[in-house]
């Protein structure tokens, strides 16, 4: 990688690059063929998606981070086993590339990634297999430098940051990286550890954590990730890291 002259853009996938239910909706399907109430598993799964669960609903799943710590949750509570979740979740993956329903990109995000002067890269828990096609389909290939898949956030996480930062020779600026995602312990408190920028696409307004830059859509982000790539020194002076603010 020859990123000494360019700041770092980290991405994650599902819920800031990737929208729309499909995904967790087939990983959902994997995993009520292990339950033995399957029509219940999905319904709820779907009903947490459209934000209509009913007062019944398991309380866990009202603190749920996103569609597929919601089926994680149901599943557990069923008896699914982490081998059985890991290959749900690996053949769900697979699947997307034959069945992308309605996955799509945040409206104008592919002219704000062919604008910028940085390096843009995606860094994925999901497996290899199937990602391109996800990516090509969702039309971000073309504007995307490099892709990691099975990034094993939030364990990998800082290690996957020292090695962008290091290719970049910013070791000793880490403001050059600003990592962008919508899970703050996989995504953002990895990078704030790091001395790195955060940006929170908080869609559930879960307000987990500090990020320097928050909003509940990625389109809400852009005219910060490209303040940020411009002169990331200056944004971090104007944009410190700031506590969620609980209403």
């Amino acid at each position: 990688m020859d990123l000494l002259s360019r700041p770092v853009l980290v991405l994650d996938l599902d819920g800031t690059v990737c929208l729309g239910d499909t995904p967790v909706l087939l990983y959902a399907e994997r995993v009520a063929a292990f339950v033995d109430a399957p029509e219940a598993l999905l319904e709820l799964a779907g009903a947490f998606l459209g934000n209509q669960l009913p007062e019944t609903a398991p309380k866990a799943l009202i603190g749920a981070q996103d569609g597929y710590e919601a089926v994680r949750i149901l599943a557990v509570a069923a008896g699914v086993t982490e081998e059985q979740l890991s290959t749900a979740y690996v053949e769900s993956r697979a699947a997307i590339g034959e069945h992308p329903g309605d996955i799509h990109t945040p409206a104008g995000l592919v002219d704000l990634l062919a604008g910028l002067d940085a390096h843009r890269v995606v860094l994925t828990n999901s497996p290899g297999d199937g990602l391109d096609a996800i990516l090509e389909h969702i039309g971000v290939r073309g504007v995307i430098d490099e892709v990691v898949s099975d990034a094993l956030k939030p364990t990998r996480m800082r290690a996957h940051l020292d090695t962008f930062l290091a290719a970049a020779g910013a070791t000793d600026t880490p403001e050059r990286l600003m990592s962008v995602g919508d899970i703050w312990r996989n995504d953002l408190a990895p990078a704030l550890e790091r001395g790195c920028v955060a940006a929170y696409v908080d869609v559930f307004d879960r307000r987990q954590g500090p990020a320097h830059v928050r909003a509940e859509s990625l389109v809400d982000l852009y005219a910060a990730i490209s303040q940020w790539s411009r002169d990331p020194s200056s944004f971090i002076e104007a944009n410190p890291r700031k506590e969620p603010v609980r209403c």
